[in-house]
């Protein structure tokens, strides 16, 4: 079993700065801490020992933040499932790109980008990015980096190179890319031309994806319906593969604010010293099982955990 002990409270920010849950998650090039949250300041910067440094992006996001990601130049990249678009920032909060049309979501499952885009991969090597799509499609579409179409693929359905729910995607070293293919419970693998190339299984519900040390980690969730509610050993949790597949362990006994228990893991990151951030989206996930967030020394739980590694 992985060894971590979860922090609810390693975090101090201004009182004035609120949210509801925590959609995703990320670590700049300075050690920051980039926290996208679905609230009134969507995007927090904190350091790794949960410091608070700056926050922007009031007015600039829908309440539908989905995604964050920092890439190997140090540009944060934002998806936005509300306004069905992906968006290119700075270090200093400056908007630099937009791809999508806000507010302009594409026919439902219709391949076009995009309909409630959920997550970005980018590649300055090829110069090209990868962009997950989504909730309304089932669709990966590759861009140039200046945010122009190359390519699509994918479709509803089962088989390999189709989807059911296309919700991370994450780019290893030689280039191949990881897709959560959240409904089907598995990760798919494919080259940068859309190419299957290998799928992960065995895993329930995976939400996020992020690669580290070449390693894989997967935040998986839990139950979805009322009939497996008491179900164990299907998450939340969070699982570490090898990247050709094989299981190497997990971390998570199941639902909750226990001492090894999860909520909803939506987005993680890792730092140098192995510690694992997760953005936690408790409010869609309990409310859509009728259930209530529950409180943690007094207030709500909003979402945001450290799990700090023991060694």
């Amino acid at each position: 079993m992985l060894n971590y002990i979860s922090k609810i409270d390693w975090y101090n920010v201004p009182d004035e700065l609120v949210w509801n849950e925590v959609a995703g998650i990320s670590i700049d090039h300075e050690n920051r801490v980039i926290v996208f949250v679905r609230g009134e300041t969507p995007v927090i910067i904190l350091s790794t020992s949960g410091e608070y440094i700056d926050s922007f992006g009031k007015g600039e996001f829908t309440n539908r933040a989905h995604s964050v990601r920092v890439d190997s130049k140090n540009y944060y990249w934002f998806v936005d499932d509300g306004n069905h678009t992906v968006s290119k920032y700075n270090s200093n909060g400056e908007r630099l790109l937009t791809i999508g049309i806000p507010n302009k979501p594409a026919e439902l499952h219709s391949g076009i980008p995009f309909n409630r885009c959920t997550d970005i991969a980018v590649d300055y090597k090829n110069e090209v990015l990868f962009i997950s799509d989504g909730y309304g499609n089932s669709s990966v579409h590759k861009y140039t980096l200046d945010g122009e179409l190359i390519t699509t693929w994918g479709a509803p359905g089962t088989d390999p190179g189709q989807f059911n729910i296309v919700h991370n995607i994450a780019m290893d070293d030689s280039g191949l890319l990881y897709v959560a293919d959240r409904e089907n419970h598995r990760v798919q693998i494919f080259d940068q031309e859309g190419n299957f190339v290998n799928q992960i299984v065995n895993m329930h519900r995976p939400c996020t994806v992020t690669i580290f040390e070449n390693k894989l980690y997967v935040g998986e969730l839990g139950y979805g319906l009322p009939v497996n509610k008491d179900v164990p050993n299907i998450g939340p949790r969070i699982s570490l593969y090898s990247l050709d597949g094989k299981l190497i362990n997990r971390w998570g006994k199941g639902f909750g604010l226990g001492e090894m228990e999860l909520m909803a893991p939506h987005g993680l990151t890792v730092d140098n010293d192995n510690n694992i951030y997760l953005a936690e989206v408790c409010v869609a996930v309990l409310s859509s099982l009728g259930l209530e967030v529950p409180q943690y020394n007094g207030k709500v739980y909003n979402g945001l955990r450290k799990l700090e590694k023991v060694n």
